[in-house]
This record gives C-alpha cells, structure tokens and sequence, in this order.
C-alpha cells in the first residue's frame, strides 16, 4: 500500500539536514559517549527516513530495512559501546583532542562544502533524478574523517557505522526495490556485533584501554 505524504520532499530534505549536523556534532566531540549517544540519534533518522520511503513507495524491504537500522544501530550498537564506556567508569577522552576539537569541527563544514561541490559536478550528470544522494556522499566523507581523526576505538567504530549509515542512505534513495540492499544491512550488523561484543572487550580487558594502537597487537 502507497501512501500520499504531504511535504514529502520537505521532510526527506530536514531529516538529510538533521544527519549531516548530527555528524558535525561528532566532528566538535572530545568525549566518547557524547559521539556514541548522537551516532544513535543519526541511525534514528536514518531509520525515520527509509520508513516514510516505506510508505511513500510501499516496498516492503525499505520497511525490514527500517526496522533492523533502528533494532541494531540505534539500540544494540550503541548500547554495547555505552557499557564498554561505564566499565571504565568515566568519560572517554582522546588525549589532547580538547584542543582539536574546533578545528575538526570547522575541517567537517569545509568537507561539506567540498562534497557537495564535487557531487554537483561530477556525480550528479550521473544520477540527475536524485538530488538527495548528495547527503549520504557528503556523510561518507564526514565518517572517513571521524575515523581518521580520532584515536579512541569506539570514536573509530562510531565512524564506520556512519559510514554503514551513509551506504544504506543512498541505497535506499537510488536503489530501493534491492532485496540485497536488506541483507547487506543484516550482514554489516552482524559483523559489528562480533566487533563490538568480542575484540573490543577483549582489548579493554587485556590493555586497560581502547586507543587504536594497542589493537594491533590483537593480531593472531
């Protein structure tokens, strides 16, 4: 069943604008769980989004789609990274990044302006019936620079859901009627979970701490 939405448009377009501030809010974080808590409320919109594709195109994977994004990425992921945060009990802070902070912050609404413009030119000639997409590429290049920015491990993964986020996003606008969109999702959320469940907690227990480098000697 199809559903007439009114503002349509202008509902997709708020909730893509409520992502991409959402992951600048991450950019300007020094502390982990504030990044954990808003990269849940970026898989909410996210979810919110691909449900009213839902209604708006009544394929029923969008709706599967919609449900695993708020089951996984809004409730499980982030709370397993929230208890790996309270085993430690306190706040998570990046060494020096107090000072950072800004600057990454400031770097992430140049990477906006960047990848929109590349879009536009390149990308968009390509894909002209499509003007969201622009969102979910612009919210790739912010995840990758979350990754690479940060040396905390759960920061780290907190980029690479956005990441998973950003691919969903732009599957469900260009390619909504892919079953395979569906199982890639269950794929990637299974795969995060032996992540976030088994190494990160063996990594916590073993070194005391979650930085990036210490992971390395995990290896075999």
């Amino acid at each position: 069943m199809v559903f007439i939405i009114p503002l349509y448009d202008d509902i997709i377009g708020l909730l893509g604008i409520s992502v991409i501030l959402s992951s600048l809010y991450m950019q300007g974080q020094s502390y982990v769980d504030p990044i954990i808590r808003a990269i849940a409320i970026q898989s909410l919109f996210i979810a919110i989004l691909i449900a009213i594709l839902f209604l708006q195109n009544g394929d029923i994977n969008l709706l599967y789609l919609a449900i695993i994004t708020a089951a996984m990425r809004v409730i499980v992921f982030p709370k397993i990274m929230l208890y790996q945060v309270r085993h430690f009990k306190h706040s998570l802070r990046e060494k020096g990044s107090n000072q950072k902070t800004p600057s990454l912050m400031l770097i992430g609404i140049i990477v906006v302006i960047i990848g929109y413009t590349i879009f536009k030119t390149v990308l968009f000639p390509l894909i002209p019936d499509t003007q969201q997409a622009s969102i979910p590429f612009i919210l790739l290049l912010l995840g990758f620079l979350l990754i690479i920015t940060r040396r905390d491990t759960l920061a780290q993964i907190s980029g690479y859901i956005q990441e998973e986020n950003a691919i969903l996003y732009i599957g469900a606008i260009i390619t909504p009627g892919i079953q395979l969109l569906t199982e890639f999702a269950v794929v990637l959320d299974i795969f995060g979970v032996v992540i976030l469940g088994v190494i990160l907690s063996k990594q916590r227990n073993v070194f005391r701490t979650l930085d990036r480098e210490v992971i390395e000697q995990l290896k075999g």
